[in-house]
């Protein structure tokens, strides 16, 4: 992984420890990201390598944590992923929607509780190893 893409994975690793969102915007104008597509200067590639990567390492990665400034919750493209449940898998022309069900609402709720959750408890088991060293 780049060196801008850890130090993107950082600013997630953050969020998830301190158990708030960040959203598309921030992480644009911070990086430097275009908003989507298949450049590798997208924020959506940029995060799709990193929870890539996440899953490699036995993460539940960070997607659920980027939000739209106007509704809170991801774009409609986070429900294209092939991970999403089939009976909340968006299509291709679903997928640039904005607006949300209550199942993916409550979806995406849970997604994020099980990120904090398991970060913060990676963390702490970390820190906790390095103390007993």
């Amino acid at each position: 992984m780049s060196l801008l893409r850890e130090d993107v994975r950082e600013e997630l690793l953050k969020a998830a420890l301190e158990r708030r969102t960040v959203t598309y915007g921030f992480l644009m104008l911070k990086f430097g990201f275009t908003r989507g597509g298949e450049s590798g200067q997208s924020v959506v590639s940029a995060l799709s390598e990193i929870d890539r990567d996440e899953e490699r390492h036995g993460g539940p990665g960070f997607a659920a944590l980027v939000v739209r400034k106007d509704t809170g919750f991801p774009g409609g493209g986070f429900f294209s992923w092939k991970d999403i449940p089939a009976d909340i898998r968006r299509n291709e022309s679903d997928s640039q929607s904005p607006k949300l069900s209550e199942k993916e609402k409550a979806y995406v709720r849970a997604r994020q509780e099980e990120i904090w959750t398991h970060y913060q408890k990676h963390n702490s088991d970390r820190i906790r190893q390095r103390s007993l060293a």
